[in-house]
């Protein structure tokens, strides 16, 4: 059903560096939420931009840091020394409890990476504006 492969899916700079790596121009996938100030994937129709006919990831080897945590969301997030963040399960995601058993580590390394690599997005959007930050890329 591929429910969670919908446009509007947040990137880092990393994220958004693999894609551009495998050959995207950023202007074709990439879209800027001014609102929260954050990149996402467009959509194509209700879609991800990288979803296939087929509901497959095209991108996989290389998606983005958000969908390596399916099936969880990060829902809540408090900084001190280390971000401490509250994951919760996406109960509608079609997949759940068909899958491979869940590595703990590597959804706390990603879901970490994630909010590293987001916090550094915020400071460099600050600091040289979205078109700024697409033209380091």
């Amino acid at each position: 059903g591929a429910k969670c492969c919908t446009g509007g899916i947040q990137l880092t700079i990393g994220d958004i560096k693999r894609i551009k790596a495998l050959g995207y121009s950023p202007h074709d996938f990439l879209e800027f939420d001014e609102q929260n100030r954050v990149f996402r994937i467009k959509g194509m129709d209700g879609r991800c931009y990288f979803l296939g006919k087929n509901f497959e990831c095209t991108i996989w080897e290389n998606e983005p840091l958000v969908c390596r945590l399916l099936p969880f969301k990060i829902v809540e997030v408090s900084y001190s020394d280390e971000p401490i963040m509250r994951l919760k399960p996406v109960v509608e995601c079609p997949g759940r409890e068909k899958g491979t058993g869940i590595d703990k580590k590597r959804i706390e390394a990603d879901a970490t990476t994630f909010l590293h690599e987001n916090q550094r997005l915020i400071r460099d959007i600050k600091k040289k504006g979205k078109k700024g930050v697409i033209d380091q890329l």
